[in-house]
């Protein structure tokens, strides 16, 4: 029955906005999505021109709302309407609103109603990322599918000192290239840090809960590969918390990390990091137009939680219609690249121009309105990887996901931890980490003169019952993969 519903929704569709690109004065549906971050200033501008694009082909419109990881939490818990959300590991979370049945399951809808956007998808990401207990929840979004961490540095500086930045190094490498920037260059500490400290060092492990249960990729082909361990089993963790802690010592890293949100783009500092990809830093600029160059010191690792970085989820209260809406926009942004370019890079002319690149392959130049009034992170409005890639970074993407292949791999799957009947306990352990966290992650603290307290606090808060409950689970699971 559900399906015959669905096919007739989709000839429906078909009859009204036409089987190919029939133009549409008003659209036939209306979408609203909420997206993350904040507003651009050029919204209404860049949403007349794409409104305009996915009414003539396909019918629909969309109303795009920005928002912060709060928010989101917020009107969430309220209820408020929406068709189409952002949704991911780290913002919204995608597995606690699909266990709380917030997502249409679009496991039957998504080939019937848009099989080119089911095509394009490779399948593993339909069954890891996308979905919970076998069903789809989600549509993910292609964009950097592995973690890969690298240390971004000020390559003019470093060239200076007779510094060659390698592709590639251990975390372990930096030290003496620390230490050098200190003895030569006074006006900054040469490892800035925020609270937040280096942009996904605790990467080396698949988090289970919170900040305090993992499971490392580095014991994939181990008889411990399937067992969820708290973070300081995790040696990789460990190694970083010490070095950073002995950096911190050295006078390497600012005083006040701890306390300060960021650290502002005006400020020269010798590395940053990020979370990038192959080619990612070649041509690349930042920091008031420093040149940078990235060495990758962590990665490709790829689980659940790094192909969840970002996706889209249709509401369960959405009606069939509007699912499909929702579905066939995305459709649209994953197979039409003037479309995905537009929610990408705003208006040609106005926010970006086409130029052709030294290697004759045509890329997106930004306007000085383009990076001021419609700049965000690429994922945000749709998948990377079919967009243009900008003139001032070049980078192949099917080379990228060749790369993959060497990437170690989470053997737990889509293994996602249902925290329903440990709540209280997660809570606490939450709360035990927070005050924590940012002494660890910028070296403040001595991780092993404070460990013993955060194992004796953690153990009061209820870990070993969150252990316990995390493991059965993933047993569980893992019967059924069998």
């Amino acid at each position: 029955m559900k399906k015959t519903l669905i096919l007739a929704l989709i000839l429906m569709m078909a009859l009204t906005v036409g089987v190919g690109y029939a133009a549409a004065e008003e659209p036939e549906r209306k979408i609203i999505w909420w997206v993350y971050g904040d507003a651009p200033i050029d919204t209404r501008l860049v949403m007349e021109k794409a409104n305009a694009y996915s009414r003539e082909r396909i019918g629909v419109e969309a109303e795009l709302i920005f928002k912060t990881n709060e928010q989101f939490n917020a009107d969430m818990s309220t209820d408020t309407y929406y068709d189409m959300t952002f949704t991911c590991d780290w913002c919204n979370s995608f597995a606690a609103n699909a266990f709380d049945e917030r997502f249409y399951d679009l496991t039957d809808l998504v080939p019937a109603a848009a099989p080119a956007l089911y095509e394009c998808i490779d399948l593993r990401y339909w069954e890891i990322a996308g979905s919970i207990g076998g069903r789809i929840y989600a549509v993910p979004t292609m964009k950097d599918m592995a973690s890969e961490q690298y240390f971004r540095f000020d390559k003019d500086r470093y060239e200076a000192i007779g510094f060659t930045i390698p592709e590639t190094m251990e975390f372990r490498d930096l030290e003496p290239m620390l230490k050098a920037y200190k003895e030569n260059y006074d006006d900054v500490y040469p490892l800035m840090l925020g609270k937040g400290g280096l942009t996904g060092m605790t990467n080396s492990s698949q988090w289970i809960a919170g900040s305090y249960l993992c499971s490392p990729y580095a014991l994939a082909g181990t008889e411990r590969e399937n067992t969820i361990i708290p973070f300081w089993e995790d040696s990789e963790l460990m190694e970083r918390y010490r070095l950073l802690h002995r950096w911190y010592t050295l006078g390497y890293i600012n005083p006040d990390a701890a306390t300060i949100d960021s650290i502002g783009p005006e400020i020269r500092a010798g590395v940053r990091s990020g979370s990038a990809w192959k080619g990612y830093y070649s041509g690349y600029s930042s920091w008031a137009g420093i040149n940078v160059e990235g060495s990758r010191y962590a990665g490709p690792n790829m689980s659940v939680a790094t192909m969840r970085g970002a996706m889209n989820a249709v509401n369960a209260a959405a009606s069939e219609e509007q699912a499909v809406a929702c579905l066939k926009y995305l459709e649209l942004l994953n197979t039409d690249r003037e479309f995905r370019d537009i929610l990408r890079f705003g208006v040609e002319g106005v926010h970006f121009n086409y130029v052709t690149n030294e290697l004759g392959i045509r890329v997106a130049e930004r306007t000085e309105q383009g990076l001021s009034n419609w700049s965000m992170d690429g994922f945000v409005t749709g998948s990377v990887r079919n967009a243009s890639c900008t003139s001032d970074s070049y980078y192949d993407w099917d080379e990228i996901y060749e790369g993959y292949r060497d990437a170690r791999v989470s053997t737990l799957g889509a293994f996602t931890f249902n925290r329903g009947d440990v709540e209280a306990e997660c809570a606490a352990c939450g709360a035990v980490m927070g005050k924590y966290t940012s002494g660890l992650l910028t070296g403040t603290l001595d991780i092993d003169a404070v460990l013993p307290e955060i194992q004796r606090e953690l153990q009061i808060a209820g870990i070993e019952a969150v252990q316990a409950e995390a493991q059965r689970q993933l047993d569980a699971y893992l019967e059924t993969q069998e």
